[in-house]
C-alpha cells in the first residue's frame, strides 16, 4: 500500500486514498474520546448500524477495525452475532463482499502491543489484501 501511494509512511491524510486499494479503516463511534472507557452503550448502539450502512454502500474489499473493543459491539449490534468471542485478525463474518479484519488498537492505552507488534498486524492485513493469506469461510451478513 505504501508503495502504491509512493510514500514510506502512511499518515491520516492517506486514509481516503486507501479505499482505492480496497481497504477501509474504521471506527464504530464517530466521537472523539481519550479511550474506550469514555464511550457508553448508546454510542455503539448509534454507531454500529451507521457503520453497517456505510460498509454496504462503500463496499471496500476489507474493513479494518482498530481493536476488539470496537469490533465486539459492532458484531453484536450490527451483525447480531452474540455467541462468538472474536480474536485479532480476519473475521468469519462479511458485510456483502467486505471482509472484516481486526488489528490491535494503536492507542497508548494498548501499550502492551509494541510498535513491532502493531507493524506486524498491518503487514498481515497487507498480506491478506495481496491474496497470500486465506481465512475461514465467511458467514454472510
Amino acid at each position: 500500500m505504501r508503495g502504491g501511494l509512493a510514500v514510506d509512511v502512511l499518515r491520516p491524510e492517506h486514509d481516503a486514498a486507501l479505499l482505492g486499494f480496497g481497504i477501509g479503516f474504521t471506527d464504530v463511534v464517530k466521537r472523539a474520546s481519550g479511550n474506550a472507557t469514555e464511550l457508553d452503550a448508546s454510542d455503539f448502539e448509534t454507531g454500529a448500524p451507521r457503520l453497517l450502512q456505510k460498509l454496504r454502500r462503500s463496499a471496500p474489499r476489507v474493513a479494518c477495525f482498530h481493536g476488539l473493543t470496537a469490533y465486539r459491539p459492532f458484531l453484536a449490534l450490527a451483525l447480531q452475532v452474540e455467541r462468538r468471542a472474536p480474536a485479532l485478525g480476519l473475521q468469519a463474518e462479511v458485510v456483502g463482499e467486505t471482509r472484516l479484519f481486526v488489528i490491535p488498537n494503536p492507542s497508548p492505552a494498548n501499550a502492551h502491543f509494541t510498535l513491532a507488534d502493531q507493524t506486524a498486524w498491518y503487514d498481515r492485513l497487507a498480506d491478506f489484501l495481496a491474496g497470500s493469506e486465506s481465512g475461514p469461510a465467511p458467514a454472510r451478513s
